[in-house]
């Protein structure tokens, strides 16, 4: 009985010494707290950046130098989108070339490490069109001739061009004719 009530003792003790460790720091930073404004503004003409409300920004009075959009052409895939190949689409009349993209013919069959054959060229045309499918495209291109573009672009932050070529081809081994 006699170590329960050393123990009840002790527990006591070091519980009056936390509520006396966190009263005291409660207390000084309420000292050393300075009031904060609830509401804080900033004036539109002052120069600052960054705002906590909404500010109307004219272009015209920013000291500001923007940089050019890299991807200027712009697009959702729609009805007049044709995917002719893995690398190349078409697009209102224009034809568009993926840089960086390894072209696999349309019509390439391959065979896998079991010798079956596979549509290995059909399969990624069908890659691109899922890729260019129910998706924003932002791309930067290059003139190569008249209605011919080379484009370098990106789905939803991420490049085309690498979201084509990670696809695991490792288990085509040779092409079958």
């Amino acid at each position: 009985m006699r170590v329960i009530a050393e123990l009840l003792i002790l527990f006591g003790r070091v519980c009056g010494v936390l509520a006396a460790v966190v009263g005291a720091m409660a207390f000084s930073s309420h000292l050393v707290a300075s009031p904060v404004d609830a509401t804080p503004r900033m004036d539109a003409e002052s120069g600052a950046i960054w705002t906590s409300v909404p500010v109307h920004i004219d272009p015209s009075h920013q000291p500001y130098e923007r940089e050019p959009d890299r991807y200027p052409f712009k697009f959702s895939a729609g009805p007049s989108l044709k995917v002719i190949d893995n690398a190349t689409f078409s697009l209102k009349g224009d034809t568009f070339v993926i840089a960086g993209v390894t072209r696999v013919a349309p019509r390439a069959l391959c065979a896998d490490l079991q010798g079956r054959r596979l549509a290995c060229g059909q399969n990624a045309a069908g890659l691109l069109r899922t890729a260019l499918r129910r998706s924003f495209i932002e791309c930067s291109r290059k003139a190569l001739a008249p209605k011919l573009f080379m484009v370098s672009c990106r789905r939803d932050g991420q490049d085309l061009a690498g979201l084509l070529n990670g696809t695991p081809r490792s288990h085509f081994v040779a092409s079958v004719r």
